[in-house]
């Protein structure tokens, strides 16, 4: 008799196991704060083991550290695909704020601590952290052919680090107060377009 074949097992996809750990923060984010969350509970939440964590991240501000980057990367990419680069400039600007701020209210945690815990790490974490994937977006957004031949002008890193800056605070604001930032959508947008404009 034939012997039935045996079932086989699942295989993660490279980055998984690693994700599990930043996922895990995230969720722990979310109640607590980042100083008070121990390698005991990162290893619970992701129910994994403390060799595992070790494996990937040297402490938890290198994990914490995976997170923010991932985040950086994957909500900067999905407001970069949210602006129509073909319709006028004002349009542009409006879509991208407003993207971004649905970015931020989907994972509000994850905001506070780049606002809040960030600035407390070590200096060799926070060199390698990417603050420049929003600001690339926002300068490669207005210097599109649409985006100047509508009237809009380009913006400078300078000023685009000061737009973000300016929204960062907004979110800030708006999260310690228990406030989605949506509900400052319009203000938001607004602003921008003067800043933009002058």
């Amino acid at each position: 008799m034939p012997r039935a074949a045996e079932p086989e097992t699942p295989v993660e996809r490279p980055g998984a196991y690693r994700s599990r750990f930043t996922g895990a923060l995230e969720s722990l984010l979310a109640r607590k704060r980042f100083p008070k969350i121990t390698i005991g509970d990162l290893v619970g939440r992701a129910h994994t083991s403390r060799r595992g964590f070790y494996e990937h991240f040297a402490s938890k501000e290198a994990c914490l550290l995976a997170l923010l980057s991932e985040a950086a990367e994957t909500g900067s990419a999905q407001v970069a695909a949210s602006v129509d680069r073909t319709a006028p400039w004002q349009t542009q600007i409006r879509q991208l704020v407003t993207a971004w701020i649905g970015v931020v209210d989907a994972r509000p945690a994850v905001m506070l601590s780049h606002i809040r815990d960030v600035p407390l790490l070590d200096a060799p974490i926070t060199a390698d952290l990417n603050h420049d994937a929003y600001v690339n977006v926002v300068r490669a957004i207005s210097a599109g052919t649409t985006f100047r031949e509508s009237g809009g002008v380009p913006l400078s890193r300078v000023r685009a680090l000061i737009l973000f800056g300016g929204l960062e605070k907004l979110a800030e604001d708006a999260l310690r107060q228990g406030e989605p930032v949506s509900a400052h959508t319009e203000e938001a947008v607004e602003t921008a377009l003067l800043f933009a404009a002058s």
